[in-house]
């Protein structure tokens, strides 16, 4: 599997490796892992022994055990590959929350200036990493006729929903879900969620195209589009420019 990063200078793709990394940010890196959550009951368990008590009644606060397993599987992995990045234990590791509920290494440990971010969806999980560097990063089914113009007249900006409208129809699927997963990227690495209008800034949406933002503080900010997965599109943003991408597979 490739994961394609674009932007206005060239196409470059990276290889989902599957050998480990030695964690560490050579250069400035920025590091994405995917990773399958359906996993067997001996792993599910394992990860949840390295989750805090919170976190196992988040869990269990999920209306279907699916999700909640989703939910216990993405954290023990975020925990793990974590633990390997600050040479901690998973179990030991504190999250302190922003405002909007975004995780982040208390000061307490080493290795706390480690930023990162995650997301998951239908089943698979994508997770970035960085030294120093704010990160924002989402990934997205694409689901037929879900290109709802009623949605898209709600989160996006003029100039968004005009290119939407624009596309031939058999790719107006994969050009709403490109946007919208631009656009939660950009929010995420804000660290603000919902205080910034979703309609205030511009992403380019035409999968085919080079990334664009557009916003007040656009130069602080680099884009990259990849495909995760098959039926999938995926967006991350990383604060300052020319991040060196490099991706890795998730394996128990």
């Amino acid at each position: 599997m490739i994961c394609v990063v674009r932007d206005a200078r060239m196409t470059t793709k990276l290889i989902w490796r599957r050998q480990t990394p030695e964690f560490e940010f050579i250069h400035d890196e920025v590091h994405v892992w995917r990773a399958r959550l359906g996993l067997h009951t001996e792993m599910l368990e394992r990860l949840r022994a390295n989750l805090k008590p919170e976190e196992r009644a988040r869990a269990a606060r999920f209306v279907f055990p699916t999700d909640g397993n989703n939910f216990v599987v993405a954290r023990g992995i975020l925990r793990e590959l974590l633990g390997a990045y600050t040479q901690c234990l998973p179990g030991e590791l504190d999250f302190a929350y922003g405002p909007q509920g975004k995780p982040s290494l208390r000061t307490m440990h080493r290795g706390s200036s480690v930023r990162f971010n995650l997301s998951h969806s239908h089943g698979l999980a994508v997770y970035a990493f960085s030294r120093h560097r704010a990160l924002g990063i989402d990934i997205e089914l694409i689901q037929p006729n879900f290109a709802g113009e009623d949605i898209a007249q709600r989160f996006f900006s003029p100039a968004e929903l005009a290119e939407l409208r624009s596309l031939p129809p058999e790719l107006r699927n994969t050009g709403f879900f490109t946007c919208w997963t631009r656009k939660e990227a950009y929010v995420k690495a804000r660290e603000e969620g919902l205080q910034i209008p979703l309609a205030s800034f511009d992403v380019s949406l035409r999968p085919e195209k080079p990334e664009v933002l557009r916003c007040d503080d656009s130069f602080r900010w680099e884009l990259h589009s990849f495909e995760p997965a098959p039926q999938f599109v995926g967006a991350l943003v990383t604060e300052g420019k020319d991040a060196q991408v490099r991706c890795w597979e998730w394996r128990p």
